[in-house]
């Protein structure tokens, strides 16, 4: 191949070469990006979409459970006095510790209208139409005994919800652990709030010992496992 072949050769490739770049930049590059963008708008479209349809059946549910969350709000509306009626709730706390066999029982309630436990679940707001009376109860009792109190707790005539639950292994002196039968003996804190309609700023009345109350009351120490929730 003489020079001039070879030149007419290169020159051929650099002409296919420049034709490549050009189709690349001019069409092929605008088109691409035509396409990703329209791609793109498409798939957020898409997701719009796809929210919205859940959006409406969640509509569509909370409407067909709407005669549910009346009938909800009505109940939990009865458990909800217009008066803090304190004493009344320790008798009940008191006679559901005595038929879950809890003993050593103190309760100590504080004002209306204190922020609720710290990390706690909420069952009712902070202002408004409500406010919170913190309680903290202790007593002593096994396992089973804690789980039947926190059920009969759930169960009161009045709302009562648990934010924190402390216990360990009650230790008798010579550092072994108390037992009832063949179960383990815990010392149990339970810091809880119940609520009055409509807000307070009224001062409960200082909450007595239980009947049975320790002499040296019993408090859950740092070290117990905690389980939260809402009784």
């Amino acid at each position: 191949m003489d020079s001039r072949d070879r030149n007419i050769l290169i020159l051929g490739i650099l002409i296919l070469i420049l034709l490549a770049v050009g189709y690349y930049f001019l069409l092929f590059s605008p088109l691409r990006q035509q396409y990703l963008g329209a791609y793109d708008e498409r798939t957020q479209k898409e997701q719009q979409r796809a929210q919205l349809e859940q959006s409406v059946a969640e509509l569509e549910n909370i409407r067909r459970d709407a005669p549910r969350i009346e009938r909800n709000i009505l109940e939990y509306s009865k458990r909800l006095p217009e008066q803090d009626e304190i004493p009344t709730l320790l008798v009940q706390i008191e006679q559901i510790a005595e038929g879950a066999g809890a003993t050593q029982l103190t309760i100590t309630p504080s004002d209306p209208g204190a922020a609720g436990a710290a990390g706690g679940a909420t069952a009712a707001p902070a202002s408004g139409d409500f406010s919170r009376i913190p309680i903290t109860m202790s007593f002593e009792g096994t396992y089973l005994e804690m789980q039947d109190f926190l059920f009969r707790l759930k169960n009161l005539s009045r709302l009562v919800t648990v934010n924190e639950v402390t216990f360990e292994e009650l230790e008798e002196e010579g550092g072994s652990t108390a037992v009832s039968g063949t179960e383990e003996i815990l010392t149990v804190e339970i810091v809880a709030e119940t609520y009055v309609q409509p807000a307070s700023g009224s001062t409960s009345p200082a909450a007595p010992a239980a009947p049975g109350g320790p002499t040296g009351g019993t408090t859950a120490a740092q070290g117990g496992t905690t389980a939260a929730g809402g009784a």
